[in-house]
């Protein structure tokens, strides 16, 4: 049989087993490759999904160590204000109270300025232009 060189082509072409075996081969290959992707991606959802389980657990455990940290501040907060109430207590009780001084200035003392002895600074007293 020959073919007319002529004449439009149908677009098939003749298959061997050869071009068989290679379709198949390739189409394995590639579901070989589809199955390995399946699997990472499988991974990753059950990672994702342990995450997230972990996070819900930890923001229980936040919520409750907030609470439990906002009980203990109110707690100290009470016991503070106690504390401070027994103090001025006991330093009311054992206050001791005595009259304000008032220092006699004999005759061989004199009272410090503006009457009597002046009393600057080391660094004004050694300063002559500050006088």
């Amino acid at each position: 049989m020959r073919v007319n060189p002529f004449v439009a082509g149908t677009g098939l072409r003749r298959y061997t087993r050869l071009h068989l075996r290679h379709d198949r081969d390739a189409a394995r290959a590639e579901v070989l490759r589809l199955e390995g992707v399946i699997r990472g991606l499988d991974t990753t959802v059950i990672e994702q999904g342990e995450r997230i389980a972990e996070l819900e657990a930890n923001s229980v455990d936040v919520s409750v160590e907030r609470q439990l940290r906002l009980l203990a501040e109110d707690k100290a907060e009470d016991l503070q204000r106690q504390l401070t109430a027994l103090q001025a207590r006991v330093a009311n009780e054992h206050a001791v109270t005595v009259p304000p001084l008032v220092r006699p200035v004999d005759d061989d003392e004199q009272p410090t300025e503006p009457d009597g002895i002046c009393v600057r600074t080391l660094r004004d007293a050694l300063n002559p232009s500050a006088a």
